[in-house]
């Protein structure tokens, strides 16, 4: 059903949800202000709340303090205004250029189609918008901005907030329980939607409202209409991408179990056409990884120019990209002078070495001081200014991986800004060569490097105090190294000190997050060799871990690898493997005189 407000039923008890037509008399009164006509639902006092002398009463509200804006952009703004008769959302729709203008003429306008599309889907038994006023600004009968007004859905929260902000903190059993009924409710709506015909193209959890009428039922809400299409009949091929869509977010924020009881709600109440049930989730999964690769492929590449998360900045010698978090003034003054943040008295140096110099620094990172790590890559040799040429230096590899982590849900620190300085000269060439190489990304707080907390946290644990911690940290180890190979990466480095645990969560979870980047590489499918080597560098650094045994090494090695996924026998060739990789890792070590961390 649609979300009428209590108000709304109390008038007209009698009125279908949504009236015969939308945007038409008797249910819609017009009113025109010059090249701007406004249609507001009849028989209610909206007209007079939202419309003055002059149109929208957008300006009054904004002078009294009522208007927030909640998104903004080149093609839509939308609005929340607080006015006393209880809270309305506008959207806006712009006209930013010739391609938008096209589409409003042949295709009507985005707020027409969105109250068309409600007053349908609300015929379907789905909740969603509610609107009351629709404006349409037209010139010689031809449409360009417009304007769609729709009172708030009270007690709601976007579902992706919902899962990854607020659910977690519910004490468990109750967070288990509403989970499932969440995944079931999800199941329901999907079902209802594909038997109407309708596929949602944008169809992810910030389009969808949570709200509770009841503390133990969930209530699901569909927004962001636009996006909705409506088709003859939805077939399995075109449901299939349609759930691999939503279920991408979904992938790698919950259990297989919690996506298989949506399918399992999906098919119970769907007319047909699903019947294996495992077969489905398999196609669906594989549809999802393919989405997935490439919706993350292009994510990672926002890190490159300038766009809504980053900006690239030039300053003579010097060229940078930095993330908009960063303070715009701080962002510029470094890339101006990059090395301004070494003299900065109140920086604590961390290392420096022929190879880097790193220290600890703040800065303001959302409008607030945060602590800042800021890295300088040395030139190791004479000759990389010229092999940077045909390679990425080592700071933008581990700028290009961060993203690509952040991309695919692998915790890591986040990136503040890329620099790379080049020499004065004259000449194509020498304008091209990078000496001095900068990485700034967020300090972790609180939180120590896996290697210093084994030695100085566990080593001074009581003997079962440690036992219980190792088993409990293996497991979320594990989970992160499998979800970094799942997802096509690597890292070469895969040791102990490049590992970080938050300290101030120990005792609910193991929180890990991966730093040094320069090793970490993408590529799809990631080859067994590359697995290999990764968990043979981690099984070295583990092994000077007081306390822990090869049980804890073939307890980590099952959990890395899914007995649902693979034979039973597996892990006796990756086992075998893996001492092969760090058999000959010892010995190359031992040859040049290296240590082994």
């Amino acid at each position: 059903m649609s979300v009428m407000p209590p108000a709304e039923q109390a008038a007209h008890p009698g009125r279908p949800i949504a009236p015969p037509l939308m945007f038409k008399p008797p249910a819609w009164e017009w009113s025109g202000f010059g090249e701007i006509g406004w249609w507001t639902r009849a028989g209610t006092p909206w007209r007079e709340i939202l419309l003055g002398p002059d149109g929208l009463r957008l300006e009054e509200w904004r002078a009294a303090g009522r208007v927030e804006t909640i998104k903004s952009g080149p093609h839509r703004i939308v609005y929340r205004i607080d006015l006393p008769e209880g809270a309305v959302f506008l959207k806006h729709y712009l006209i930013p250029n010739r391609r938008a203008k096209w589409r409003q003429w042949f295709r009507r306008g985005k707020g027409r189609n969105e109250g068309k599309r409600s007053q349908r889907l609300a015929a379907t038994g789905v909740p969603t918008i509610w609107p009351v006023a629709l404006g349409e600004q037209r010139k010689r009968n031809f449409l360009f901005e417009n304007y769609l007004v729709t009172l708030e859905i009270a007690d709601s929260t976007p579902l992706d907030e919902f899962v990854t902000e607020k659910l977690p903190d519910w004490p468990e059993p109750e967070r288990s329980r509403m989970r499932q009924r969440v995944a079931m409710a999800l199941g329901k709506m999907t079902a209802r939607l594909h038997d109407a015909g309708f596929l949602h193209v944008d169809f992810h959890p910030g389009n969808i409202l949570v709200r509770f009428p009841t503390p133990d039922e969930p209530e699901l809400v569909m927004i962001d209409l636009d996006a909705l299409r409506l088709r003859r009949e939805v077939d399995w091929k075109t449901a299939r991408q349609n759930l691999a869509l939503l279920n991408h977010f979904f992938w790698v924020r919950s259990s297989r179990t919690d996506r298989l009881r949506f399918l399992e709600h999906y098919r119970r109440h769907r007319k047909g056409p699903v019947r294996d049930i495992h077969k489905a989730a398999g196609q669906i999964e594989s549809a999802t990884r393919t989405w997935a690769e490439r919706l993350w492929r292009r994510w990672g590449r926002r890190c490159r120019g300038t766009n809504k998360y980053f900006e690239v900045i030039s300053g003579g010698s010097t060229w940078g990209v930095a993330s908009r978090e960063l303070d715009a003034e701080t962002s510029r003054q470094i890339v101006a002078d990059p090395e301004s943040p070494f003299r900065d008295p109140c920086a604590r140096v961390l290392k420096d070495s022929r190879t880097t110099k790193v220290v600890e620094t703040t800065m303001l990172v959302g409008g607030r001081p945060s602590a800042v790590i800021y890295k300088r890559f040395n030139r190791k040799k004479w000759l990389d200014p010229i092999l940077n040429l045909f390679r990425p230096s080592r700071a933008w590899r581990s700028w290009q991986a961060a993203q690509d982590l952040v991309s695919r849900g692998i915790p890591t620190p986040r990136n503040l800004a890329y620099i790379e300085r080049r020499p004065h000269g004259n000449g194509p060439i020498v304008r091209l060569l990078t000496h001095e190489t900068y990485l700034a990304t967020v300090k972790e707080e609180p939180a120590l490097d896996l290697w210093t907390y084994a030695h100085e946290v566990l080593a001074t644990m009581p003997m079962e105090a440690r036992r219980a911690r190792i088993r409990r940290l293996t497991t979320s180890l594990a989970g992160l190294i499998r979800s970094l190979h799942d997802r096509s990466l690597s890292h070469r480095d895969l040791k102990c000190a490049n590992i970080l645990i938050r300290t101030d969560r120990i005792e609910d979870s193991d929180e890990l997050s991966l730093i040094d980047l320069v090793g970490v590489r993408l590529r799809h499918p990631l080859p067994r060799g590359r697995r290999v080597q990764n968990l043979a560098r981690l099984a070295i650094s583990l092994g000077s871990v007081p306390g822990a045994t090869r049980t804890d090494a073939l307890r980590f090695l099952r959990l890395y690898l899914p007995w649902g996924l693979s034979p039973l026998s597996d892990w006796k060739s990756f086992w075998r493997s893996i001492e092969r990789v760090m058999s000959a890792k010892r010995s190359r070590n031992h040859r040049r005189g290296r240590p082994l961390s």
